[in-house]
């Protein structure tokens, strides 16, 4: 209990140390739990109050990439380097691709907090509520085979008459020939699988009831 405490006290002093005088979290517009989603939380509201959200968005793409190199990659998310050489290693890329302050303290609190490991999760935590922020609404498909642009216009014009007035659909279009058929969709916080694999598995489960 005390090193959770200890670590949101952290992430709190981080989004009110950027701006004086210190002031209360800015509370994003929709709520990310977890580890990942307490330090969005707090990199949303530093960015908030300094009006930099659309620049850290895209700091946090870059930061991303950097994350992904093989050579820094290979640095910070190994477990048995020492934390402080993994800190050095990433201000040192952070400064040389001049980042601001923000994004540089920011991801300095996540070394300093041992936590480098989780800033593809906390990136991505951020994305949602950014996407939230712009009034987007996450909306996935999954299909057995590729959707044509008839039926793609279709699903969109469906998937829209579920949006409020002012949201936006932001659609991700994925395809798993395992479903067999039909689809599965998940858009903001529901889930509706109509896949024929769902389907045959119930069917199944079915028959060995009757059995």
């Amino acid at each position: 209990m005390a090193a959770a405490m200890g670590l949101s006290q952290k992430v709190r002093h981080f989004s009110t140390s950027l701006v004086r005088p210190a002031s209360k979290l800015v509370q994003p517009p929709i709520q990310v739990y977890g580890l990942e989603g307490r330090y969005a939380t707090a990199l949303y509201s530093a960015a908030s109050k300094q009006k930099k959200l659309d620049q850290i968005e895209k700091e946090m793409s870059r930061v991303s990439a950097l994350i992904r190199d093989p050579k820094l990659s290979g640095i910070v998310m190994n477990p048995h380097i020492k934390g402080t050489v993994k800190q050095k290693a990433m201000n040192d890329a952070l400064v040389k691709e001049k980042l601001s302050p923000i994004t540089v303290n920011f991801v300095n609190v996540l070394a300093e907090n041992g936590r480098l490991r989780y800033t593809p999760g906390v990136i991505s935590a951020f994305g949602k509520i950014m996407s939230a922020y712009r009034g987007e609404v996450l909306c996935s498909v999954t299909t057995a085979q590729p959707l044509d642009d008839t039926s793609l216009t279709e699903l969109k014009t469906a998937l829209n008459g579920f949006l409020a007035k002012g949201e936006i659909l932001k659609l991700e279009v994925k395809t798993d020939p395992s479903i067999l058929g039909g689809m599965i969709v998940s858009i903001g916080d529901k889930y509706v699988d109509m896949s024929t694999k769902s389907k045959v598995q119930k069917l199944t489960k079915i028959m060995r009831e009757v059995v």
